[in-house]
């Protein structure tokens, strides 16, 4: 028995680790006692059941979740029961033939009803809809074709227009909230197209373009500019080409094959070609009095800290290990202790050669260790969050990469490769011409925000494989979309040489193999024709392990990325801490960027001083970390791969639903490692998590459709590293 000595010493333990009254795995419970030395063995139990019945008035174990989830009293009033699949309602007749659908015991949801009928094309209304599942359902079990697989039923629900069959899948709802059994259907993603291909038409007369920009139009453009742009300090080109592109400005109505050429031409505007983190761009200055300012562009510059590296920056575990991983790989050996003194010499060497450099806030500097082919590893110092040191260790680049890919980031190879002409041009034309596909978020404008991702990355992963195909005398270039026309012929995208402007190749149009000019062009250059992008190197990139472990960077999820959590669930997890919850209320009313940013940076502090704040938020990714495995077990597709273009790398991604046990609200990305594990490496919106796995394939409405994202432009590029970000 214990005493009471005994159980406060206990309870102040816990309540470290488990500061909230619940239900927590029991498991994770007596991990944690016997890190801190609480052995049951040396307590004089033989189980932990039998040590926390000994322990009423803080655990009681629940007789419907089979000793997998204990519940942790003393800290406030009520129950939070977690539902366990081992005792599952439907237990007594999940597997049978007897089963009978009816609405009692199955959740059909409306989207998917609303779904099946476009697929099936049928006309048929939701509840027909409903009606007819429950129909096929009984004709299978009556013909023999019911098939009971994988802890699931699937059934026959007929042909979509196309001649490809779509299938029925019930399994148990693993969920604790709605009823036992849930409906989902294996699609074919094939929707009938009735919409009409937009025709490209050039904006000049039959007489060829007019000469120059009328003074009339200069004076209307410069007033566009004025009223919208601030003088006198450089912007960058593209900013300005958008702003007059959108507001019916086109280049070539005025004779210009490039919209550099147009601004060049107003003598209010003067050009400058500068260097940005290593990169040619354009910056434009207005002149507030309709003269050129003359101006000398200064990238801003981190300052270099001084002293000892070690002083100033933080060496997390995370990337100091892949250090060392990559020393021991090359035949070296070198101890912990001994690598920080080499890397304070190697910073200090950096410094005084001037081979330190800044890009954006981040500082970068070589290392005595060589790549494969010969160049320095190179270390990347960012700011810190924390308090103490100022900086901490970011990255380890010790990968060999092309030259050319180097200097082009994955975003901007397609616009280095071609001249397209208008984004919104090319990118209706490939929409139109395309099986049809949701690219854009729910109740956003037309503006093509996935497909234009979707199109630059694809683009930089068959550069990568060299897909991207020229002819031999290079007078035609052409690259598979990936994506398919309403007969499932592969759109390839065509490109002929481009006679003036800074590209090689100027976009020519979309086409399929052997179908009209362009179609027969391609035919005749290439065979094989261009291939399509390629992803997965093993199944372990398409399937999530259950049985694995996952290890979570809970820091840089909570802190790092605490702007990707839902404000609602931070509120909520702040129930006894005003100063957090007024902040999370500012958060939400703030309008300005700036504040915006500033007021997450001081929840952050909050979050960093008060751990008690930061284990209740970690809990509570736990357990959703833990329901998002038993979905994936139950349903393998709820694992989503994603490709990674800066990295080069496959993720899979699973859905976390924080607010309550049923709807995601961000997605979780894991990566296997080498040791057989996965890391829980980052969080992302579900818009950012879309853009992402649209790469690898169409998505399926398990948990990440794009009709239920409701994103904002920040959502998308609000990121740091972890996802591709819109321009």
């Amino acid at each position: 028995m214990l005493n009471i000595e005994e159980k406060t010493a206990l309870y102040r333990c816990i309540s470290r680790q488990f500061p909230d009254a619940g239900l927590y795995r029991a498991s994770r419970v007596g991990e944690w006692l016997h890190t801190n030395g609480y052995l049951l063995n040396e307590m004089g139990y033989e189980s932990f059941r039998g040590f926390a019945e000994d322990f009423p008035e803080m655990f009681d174990f629940q007789d419907d979740n089979n000793n997998e989830f204990i519940e942790i009293k003393k800290w406030q009033e009520g129950e939070n029961k977690m539902y366990d699949i081992s005792n599952h309602p439907a237990d007594n007749f999940f597997g049978t033939a007897n089963i009978i659908l009816n609405d009692d015991i199955i959740e059909i949801t409306q989207r998917s009803l609303y779904a099946l009928t476009k697929i099936l094309g049928n006309g048929l209304s939701v509840q027909q809809m409903k009606q007819l599942v429950y129909e096929k359902f009984d004709e299978a079990k009556q013909d023999n074709k019911l098939i009971f697989f994988g802890e699931k039923y699937t059934f026959p629900l007929g042909y979509c227009p196309d001649g490809l069959l779509v299938n029925g899948i019930i399994t148990k709802n693993i969920s604790p909230v709605g009823k036992s059994l849930y409906f989902s259907f294996d699609k074919t993603q094939i929707y009938r197209y009735s919409g009409e291909t937009e025709k490209r038409t050039m904006p000049f007369s039959a007489n060829g373009f007019s000469a120059g920009v009328p003074a009339q139009d200069k004076e209307t453009i410069r007033d566009l500019l004025i009223s919208n742009f601030e003088c006198d300090r450089p912007i960058h080109m593209a900013s300005i080409s958008k702003f007059l592109t959108d507001h019916g400005i086109n280049r070539m109505k005025y004779g210009y094959f490039k919209m550099k050429d147009l601004l060049a031409e107003l003598d209010f505007l003067k050009l400058d070609e500068v260097t940005l983190g290593g990169v040619p761009q354009v910056m434009v200055t207005i002149a507030s009095d309709g003269a050129p300012r003359a101006f000398e562009y200064v990238e801003k510059k981190v300052p270099i800290p001084a002293g000892k590296l070690s002083d100033f920056c933080n060496l997390p575990s995370k990337p100091m290990t892949i250090l060392e991983n990559f020393i021991t790989e090359k035949g070296f050996r070198t101890e912990h202790f001994r690598l920080i003194e080499e890397l304070n010499e190697d910073f200090d060497a950096a410094r005084q050669a001037g081979k330190v450099r800044s890009f954006e806030t981040k500082l970068i500097f070589p290392c005595r260790y060589l790549k494969d082919d010969g160049t320095n590893v190179e270390l990347t110092l960012k700011p810190s969050a924390y308090e103490g040191r100022a900086w901490f260790l970011y990255y380890v680049d010790a990968v060999v990469r092309e030259k050319s890919r180097t200097q082009i980031s994955p975003k901007k190879q397609l616009e280095s490769f071609a001249f397209l002409g208008s984004w919104s041009n090319f990118l209706s034309e490939l929409a139109a011409k395309a099986v049809d596909e949701e690219w854009d978020f729910s109740e956003t404008p037309r503006r093509y925000q996935i497909l234009i991702q979707y199109i630059k990355y694809t683009f930089s992963r068959l550069v990568r494989e060299n897909k991207v195909c020229v002819s031999s005398d290079r007078h035609f270039a052409a690259f598979n979309t990936g994506l398919a026309d309403n007969h499932y012929d592969d759109i390839y995208a065509c490109f002929l040489p481009n006679d003036s402007g800074d590209t090689e190749w100027k976009f020519a149009g979309f086409c399929t193999a052997a179908s009209g000019g362009l179609g027969k062009q391609l035919v005749d250059c290439f065979n094989p024709l261009p291939q399509p992008a390629s992803y997965f190197k093993s199944t372990e990139d398409l399937y999530f392990d259950h049985t694995k472990q996952i290890h979570t960077d809970f820091e840089h999820i909570i802190i790092t990325n605490i702007n990707r959590l839902p404000l609602q669930f931070l509120y909520d997890q702040f129930f006894d801490n005003d100063e957090a919850k007024s902040k999370v209320e500012q958060i939400r009313e703030a309008t300005d960027k700036l504040l915006k940013k500033s007021l997450y940076e001081e929840l952050k502090t909050l979050i960093l001083n008060n751990s008690r704040l930061f284990v209740r938020i970690q809990n509570r990714l736990k357990d959703s970390i833990e329901l998002a495995k038993k979905r994936v077990r139950w349903n393998y597709k709820t694992a989503i791969p994603s490709y990674f273009p800066k990295r080069d790398t496959m993720s899979l991604m699973l859905p976390l639903a924080l607010m309550d046990e049923i709807t995601p609200d961000v997605a979780l990305v894991v990566e296997l490692t080498r040791s057989g594990s996965y890391q829980g490496q980052t969080i992302l919106t579900l818009s950012q998590a879309y853009i992402d796995a649209r790469l690898v394939c169409r998505m399926t409405d398990d948990w990440l459709s794009p009709r239920e994202i409701f994103d904002t432009e920040e959502d998308i590029s609000s990121g740091d590293d972890d996802v591709n970000e819109i321009d």
